[in-house]
């Protein structure tokens, strides 16, 4: 009887969970025999994901004890490891060292476009690591709980029960099924829940297939329109909703391939894109709906309506769809920048390439400088990339001494006096209206106080702006959030709300450490893999 890492569930009316202090109390009190109780030890395998997190969240509420596993996205704790799944040796070591008891699989590679064009990444994934993990489960008799899909289905009838027709249209769901057939084949004990798709308020919106649909919504752009489908039937379930089935699952005597769904939900794209407009007040008029068929590089099936008869769905409470994508965009939602409302705000600003455009100005500069040392400069994507995501400094340390170094700076900013500057777009009527309504705002830039004097001669409405954080005023430059941090504790008056300006991935990286409402001028990059606005017209903000 192991009684020193557990919690147990004893199985009679009033169950309860003991921890290991009061455990022997309880056994003599009720006189529990050794068939009546079991060892619950959860692994979560996955934890760093969608559902993984969710569960995890879950188990701690529940006070039961759980372990959590990760790959490269590192999670601190004394309960979460980092462990690789294609390796059975060291797989079977650690479960038995951990005495676990269940494993609930949560490790997959979701989306389907991604499935379409990368067969041989994503079997690994979907399909090997789960015919590992579920085979060395069953060698040391632990109940394997795996996350399927209603993708198995091709949407052509509705309803589907768990022995309705598969018949998958997409890699995504080819490879889902395959793994079914690997815990069928492996496993004694298992239960495969299908599920429709997912969508949780504790991970990213770009993570989310379901918010993920909002993405667009917060492409600003003017010239941009999108057309979102508005004939294939989703049916999303909030993660927390299906943590409770999950959780029957490992404890109850549920054996086989089950169905869990939310039976109130049914939108398509188009409608979900609606409701994320209207709960971030943007206007989806550059929205166009397709009534005819599903867009995508992977074929999407028209319904994939789940029901299961052996589920009492009643039985469980479901969240109310509204309430719940609120939730998951509640972080990036404020009122619109205006006179009435200026004193909820605070609002950092970065100098080059998002207010003013210095770019072309600064590469100039520098390459007339490198040809007086007969030295080769970058090209101008190299420069680019440099500038977007590293610093120039690092550049030029692998180039020149410290010395020398000096020397190109200050030759580079005597030739940035003859070059052209101007503001990016509508900066300047933008400016003037934060600078006129006296909004609370600073500019924080990697650029030294010299250089920025020169463009204050260059653009004289900058001589009107009262906040500066300069180069000189911390140590560490951009992607370090230092300089934020310092701008925040020298300005910001307990605003309501702190928005934030960049152009680059080093600036975004420094500014979200100090706010999650995030605008990006005219880098589509950094807004496809990260939550954030974007624009490229300063009158599409105010």
């Amino acid at each position: 009887m192991i009684i020193h890492i557990s919690y147990f569930y004893l199985n009679y009316q009033g169950c309860k969970y003991f921890t290991d202090t009061n455990v022997k109390y309880y056994y003599n009190k009720y006189k529990v025999k050794d068939n009546y109780y079991k060892i619950i030890m959860i692994l979560i395998a996955g934890a760093s994901g969608l559902v993984g997190k969710e569960f995890c969240k879950f188990l701690h509420s529940k006070n039961v004890n759980y372990i959590g596993t990760y790959n490269k996205n590192i999670i601190e704790g004394d309960n979460m490891f980092q462990i690789d799944f294609s390796d059975s040796t060291k797989l079977e070591c650690f479960l038995l060292e951990h005495n676990v008891t269940c494993c609930v699989f949560c490790i997959v590679e979701r989306l389907t476009d991604v499935c379409e064009n990368n067969w041989n990444n994503i079997k690994q994934t979907n399909i090997q690591l789960v015919h590992i993990t579920s085979y060395v489960c069953n060698k040391l008799n632990i109940k394997f709980i795996h996350l399927s899909t209603d993708y198995v289905f091709d949407g052509s009838k509705q309803p589907n029960y768990p022995n309705s027709l598969k018949n998958p249209l997409q890699n995504y769901g080819i490879s889902k099924l395959i793994s079914e057939y690997r815990v069928l084949t492996n496993c004694e004990k298992y239960c495969i829940i299908r599920t429709p798709v997912l969508y949780s308020s504790l991970s990213k919106i770009h993570d989310n297939a379901v918010c993920l649909i909002g993405k667009n919504i917060m492409d600003l752009r003017n010239n941009k329109e999108f057309i979102e489908d508005n004939y294939c039937i989703r049916r999303p379930l909030y993660i927390r909703d299906l943590c409770s089935f999950m959780f029957d699952c490992v404890n109850e005597s549920y054996n086989g391939i089950f169905h869990f769904y939310n039976p109130y939900n049914k939108f398509t794209k188009y409608q979900i894109c609606n409701i994320i407009g209207n709960y971030l007040n943007i206007n989806v008029d550059k929205i166009k709906y397709n009534n005819t068929k599903c867009e995508g590089i992977a074929p999407r099936p028209y319904d994939t309506q789940l029901v299961d008869e052996r589920v009492n769905i009643e039985k469980y409470i479901f969240s109310d769809f509204n309430k719940t994508i609120n939730e998951c965009f509640k972080k990036l939602k404020h009122p619109k920048l205006d006179i009435h409302n200026k004193k909820e705000f605070f609002i950092f600003l970065d100098m080059d390439g998002t207010i003013i455009e210095t770019n072309k100005a600064h590469y100039n500069s520098y390459k007339k400088v490198f040809e007086t040392y007969g030295v080769p400069f970058l090209n101008i994507n190299e420069w680019n990339h440099i500038i977007l995501n590293d610093n120039i400094d690092n550049f030029l340390k692998n180039v020149f001494d410290e010395q020398t170094i000096n020397n190109v700076k200050f030759a580079k900013r005597e030739l940035l006096k003859q070059e052209s500057i101007t503001y990016t777009k509508n900066s300047d009527i933008f400016l003037n209206f934060l600078i006129k309504n006296d909004f609370n705002f600073c500019v924080v830039t990697n650029t030294n106080e010299e250089t920025v004097g020169i463009f204050k001669e260059k653009l004289p409405l900058l001589n009107n702006i009262k906040q500066w954080i300069y180069r000189e005023d911390y140590n560490l430059p951009k992607p370090s959030s230092i300089c934020y941090e310092i701008a925040k504790k020298k300005y910001y008056n307990n605003e309501k709300f702190i928005i934030g300006f960049e152009d680059s991935m080093v600036g975004y990286t420094a500014l979200k450490k100090q706010t999650d409402l995030i605008y990006i001028y005219d880098n589509e990059s950094i807004f496809k893999h990260n939550d954030c606005y974007l624009f490229d017209d300063y009158n599409q903000i105010a």
